[in-house]
């Protein structure tokens, strides 16, 4: 009896063993298969979009070799990073660690390199079929795509101040509040007494809450700022009219002008009703386009009220010359005015000459600038800036028609005929597809 039940069970170990080594035999070939489909599948995607972006890069160095002058130096400087990154990637190395790296880089760049030349190109990667056998090339993922496709918009925001670190970092605690709307870069000048952050955010409305968070994360800095800064104390040789002298909004990607122009009135309105202090509008932002040097002239921000081409203190009167958009028309020591706007974007580009002969220094201003029948779209104004040195400080109103370049090499050529040297100019600010960069890289850290 035990033999029979011991047959049995060595029996049925045969057939499970059997059966387990058919499994794993017929299991193999499958997977390779399998595998060998996905690998294929994954490959070629891989390949279409590295191809993609080679395209891309070798039409714009087309363009490039045509006409070196057609792009701006910033954009020509990322197609060549984007060169660099496809030659770079290891095709035949697909388990390569820095693939993964690699291709989020690149995709970064080329979101940049689009939104700084204004164009709508983009890419799906591996299509999968479609009714009319043909697909739009939209983003490489979908949360990228999503991302692309927003509408971001930008905020510029000015504050009279940089030497007390306390109220710095009082404004900066209070714009963390808002995670959606990062500040993504800050400019700080002790010379000027002046700092500029730039924070950028998606302006799709949420599901809940506030549809604009820059608007909240601003208003947040705005009040923050009032309430640790006194204008009265300040001092520097940086014009200004307030404690948060100017706050421009930009559309990026596909947002649209109108729409920042809608967030900056609504930020005005409570900055002028709350918070009562006296409120200029200009752009797209006013009804009739006026422009923020026109409003500046009728303020007298152009004129150093001190010795030594500096502005000291706040207002002379409380009353004001140009009548406010938003809130009371008598204006406080302490806060000064504000001007809220919303443009095209602008580039802040200024250009260091080698003397403290204002003069000479305001002639070149003067004849570099548009209004003085130099550069067009290009606004400029002679600054001291330390004890040696006076800047050429510029708004570069169409940055693509005028770039820093052509700023730096006239400045240059104006100055030598005054008899001044000339030190390299710097943007106060990171240009549009850096700033987009660091938005996604900001954002894509608050996510993990």
């Amino acid at each position: 009896m035990d033999d029979i039940f011991g047959e049995s069970l060595n029996l049925e170990e045969i057939h499970i063993k059997q059966g387990f080594d058919d499994g794993h035999k017929d299991g193999l070939v499958a997977g390779k298969e399998e595998a060998k489909q996905v690998g294929l599948k994954v490959g070629f995607e891989v390949g279409e979009e590295l191809g993609f972006y080679k395209g891309c890069v070798d039409v714009w160095n087309s363009a490039i070799r045509v006409d070196p002058t057609r792009f701006s130096t910033r954009v020509q400087k990322g197609v060549r990073h984007m060169e660099e990154l496809v030659e770079r990637y290891p095709v035949m190395e697909p388990e390569d660690e820095k693939v993964q790296e690699i291709m989020e880089e690149l995709r970064l760049k080329f979101k940049a390199v689009c939104a700084s030349l204004g164009v709508k190109l983009e890419y799906n990667g591996y299509p999968r079929g479609s009714s009319s056998g043909a697909k739009d090339l939209v983003m490489c993922s979908k949360e990228e795509g999503k991302m692309l496709k927003s509408m971001l918009g930008c905020c510029k925001v000015y504050i009279s101040e940089s030497r007390n670190k306390l109220a710095l970092e009082s404004i900066e605690r209070a714009a963390k509040r808002f995670s959606k709307a990062p500040i993504v870069n800050k400019f700080e000048d002790e010379t000027y007494n002046r700092v500029g952050y730039t924070l950028v955010s998606k302006l799709a409305p949420e599901p809940s809450g506030d549809p604009y968070p820059l608007r909240m994360a601003v208003l947040a800095m705005v009040k923050a700022a009032f309430e640790t800064i006194d204008l009265e104390l300040h001092c520097g040789s940086h014009p200004r009219l307030g404690v948060v002298d100017h706050i421009c909004f930009h559309p990026l990607l596909d947002a649209s002008l109108e729409q920042m122009a809608g967030v900056a009135n609504s930020l005005a309105e409570v900055v002028g009703s709350s918070l009562q202090v006296p409120t200029f509008l200009y752009g797209a932002a006013h009804e009739e386009r006026r422009t923020l040097d026109s409003i500046r002239r009728e303020l007298g921000y152009f004129k150093p009220n001190s010795s030594g081409e500096q502005w000291v203190g706040g207002p002379i009167s409380e009353y004001l010359a140009l009548k406010p958009d938003k809130g009371p028309p008598q204006v406080t020591q302490e806060k000064g005015v504000i001007v809220i706007g919303a443009t095209r974007w602008v580039d802040n580009y200024n250009v260091p000459v080698h003397s403290t002969d204002i003069a000479a220094v305001r002639r070149i201003s003067k004849r570099v600038s548009g209004r003085g029948g130099g550069l067009p779209s290009v606004q400029a104004m002679a600054l001291a800036h330390g004890e040696s040195v006076t800047e050429v400080a510029c708004n570069l109103l169409e940055p693509q028609e005028v770039g820093g370049d052509r700023v730096q090499l006239e400045v240059e050529r104006l100055a030598k005929e005054e008899g001044l040297t000339v030190g390299k100019g710097y943007f106060t600010d990171l240009y549009q597809e850096k700033l987009i960069e660091r938005y996604l890289q900001s954002v894509s850290a608050e996510e993990k």
